[in-house]
């Protein structure tokens, strides 16, 4: 079972997080959403927050969040999760939050639930969290995978468009 549960949405409402430390106010966001999968949802985001490609939030745009399976989460409603990374997606694209594996084959890379294949090749942009490009062994390492098609085939197998390479797991920087 990977580690972090990923939810899609389209954002309805961004709102600036105040806390009881005045250190703190203005340091993150909430995040309405209209997800696909659990209706409305609070994605809270700070500075601990990976943002692919630094972007922006704005009302309207759609993003996929990926939240902590294993954080606490308050038994209330809507649904509030600290998001861990989040992913601007369209229609036409994906991400996925999950550590690969080369395969006992050698023929590519497989997610933990053994259900996305990466068919990585040289041309692949592969980056570490910091914008830097990343040079080492994909395999056994968590990645943000950014794609558009997959096969139909068990597992689905894609080629990515985009690999975000983390040498670190980033639920530890979060609160």
């Amino acid at each position: 079972m990977t580690q972090y549960t990923p939810t899609t949405g389209i954002i309805l409402q961004i709102e600036w997080q105040s806390t009881g430390d005045p250190a703190q106010n203005g340091c993150g966001l909430t995040l309405t959403l209209n997800s696909m999968d659990q209706g409305l949802i609070h994605i809270h985001l700070d500075g601990s927050t990976y943002v692919l490609n630094n972007r922006q939030m704005n009302v309207g745009d759609q993003v996929t969040c990926f939240y902590s399976t294993f954080a606490p989460v308050p038994l209330i409603y809507p649904p509030t999760y600290h998001a861990v990374v989040i992913a601007h997606t369209s229609a036409a694209s994906y991400a996925t939050l999950d550590v690969f594996t080369r395969q006992a084959n050698g023929c590519g890379l497989i997610n933990t639930e053994n259900s996305l294949q990466l068919n990585i090749s040289g041309l692949t942009p592969r980056f570490l969290p910091n914008g830097q490009l990343f040079g080492g062994d994909l395999s056994g390492k968590l990645l943000l995978v950014i794609y558009s098609t997959t096969t139909r085939s068990i597992p689905a197998q894609t080629a990515p468009e985009q690999v975000i390479v983390f040498c670190s797991n980033p639920a530890e920087n979060t609160h």
